[in-house]
């Protein structure tokens, strides 16, 4: 068998999630595509949004072209009506909604004291609103089938500090307590939700951080202990399996997926170069 990070291409196909119907916001790239294309290939009919119109109808002719179902529809996760529209598409053309990922998020990039009033609303608005929104609509909609499965995509900025992600790590760690309460709160009618926290992922965003970082990729990965970037596609094996039936007793738990950076004593050591 080929090492752990040579393992590329299509998710491997399987039924964990046969005959299901799953929302993914900010699918039309990334782990939200990545996502997507997952939960098609476990059996889901999915529902596509993306703020890029073109981008959300490649993945869902993605998917239609491995043999599934999905549409997709544009919208701003910031504004309500957006989360309304996913979850009205899917429940007239799947019939339900039986899983919800919260995906789509903004970053920005500013120390605190350089960050704008107008980047820190967008921010909250889109990262930590655009979750709030989307597990409102999906509850509302879940608790009428008496089940369903919630997983919000939060971020290792949300568990500890980064410079330059003060007010990206506020709203994420936003996603972790709305997880929280979501949980406790609706786990009586059948609905679970789970969040998870992933470590530096190979997305194009991070590809272009990396061209700054002082030594580039090769000394960044060395810092990680598995040696390597992770991949959307092992982020979206995780979400499925949290949507699963298999993940039945997992009630707002914050899965860590970072290559075992956070285990790690972040004690002072030397860097290359």
């Amino acid at each position: 068998m080929s090492p752990a990070r040579d393992r590329i291409g299509d998710p491997p196909a399987g039924d964990l999630l046969k005959g299901g119907a799953v929302v993914v916001t900010g699918a039309g790239s990334g782990i939200g595509r990545a996502c997507a294309l997952a939960c098609a290939a476990e059996g889901a009919s999915v529902v596509v949004g993306d703020i890029d119109d073109a981008l959300a109808l490649a993945t869902a002719e993605s998917i239609a072209r491995r043999g599934g179902q999905a549409r997709h529809h544009r919208g701003d996760v910031a504004e309500s009506a957006t989360h309304e529209a996913l979850a009205e598409i899917c429940s007239r053309d799947f019939g339900k909604i039986s899983g919800w990922i919260n995906n789509a998020a903004f970053s920005g990039g500013a120390l605190l004291g350089e960050t704008t009033d107008e980047d820190w609303q967008r921010i909250q608005a889109v990262t930590l609103g655009g979750v709030f929104q989307g597990c409102r609509s999906a509850i509302t909609r879940m608790i009428e089938s008496g089940a369903g499965a919630i997983v919000n995509i939060a971020s290792s900025a949300g568990l500890a500090a980064e410079p330059g992600l003060a007010a990206y790590g506020a709203a994420k760690a936003g996603v972790f307590s709305l997880t929280r309460n979501a949980a406790v709160e609706y786990a009586g009618q059948g609905i679970r939700v789970n969040a998870i926290s992933p470590g530096p992922i190979d997305t194009p965003a991070l590809g272009s951080w990396l061209e700054a970082f002082p030594g580039g990729r090769s000394a960044f990965e060395a810092q990680i202990p598995q040696g390597r970037l992770g991949r959307p596609e092992e982020i979206a094996q995780s979400a499925v399996f949290l949507l699963s039936d298999r993940a039945s007793f997992i009630n707002g738990a914050a899965l860590v997926a970072d290559g075992g950076i956070h285990a790690r004593l972040a004690s002072p050591r030397s860097l290359p170069g």
